[in-house]
């Protein structure tokens, strides 16, 4: 990965926090990483809000109540385990 330099203008204090926890020599790393998972909840939230009212009730009458969903989850998982046992025996 091809890194650049950029400046950043930052109040003293946040940058004095940054620096205890993070340490001063990984300054960089850390608003890395803290920029990469603000960007991460960001495009999480868009997704939910395009997303959003996509599920009706009426296309899925199936699974309206906690109970169907149980029942719907158990059969998914039951099927899962039956397949990663069928995988395990003949591997």
């Amino acid at each position: 990965m091809r890194l650049l330099r950029t400046n950043v203008m930052l109040p003293r204090e946040l940058l004095e926090h940054i620096d205890r926890v993070a340490g001063a020599r990984r300054r960089s790393a850390f608003l890395a990483e803290a920029a990469r998972e603000k960007l991460a909840r960001l495009r999480f939230r868009r997704a939910a809000a395009r997303a959003f009212g996509s599920w009706t009730d009426a296309a899925h009458p199936e699974l309206r109540t906690d109970a169907d969903m149980e029942r719907y989850l158990r059969r998914l998982r039951a099927t899962t385990n039956r397949r990663v046992r069928r995988s395990i025996r003949r591997g």
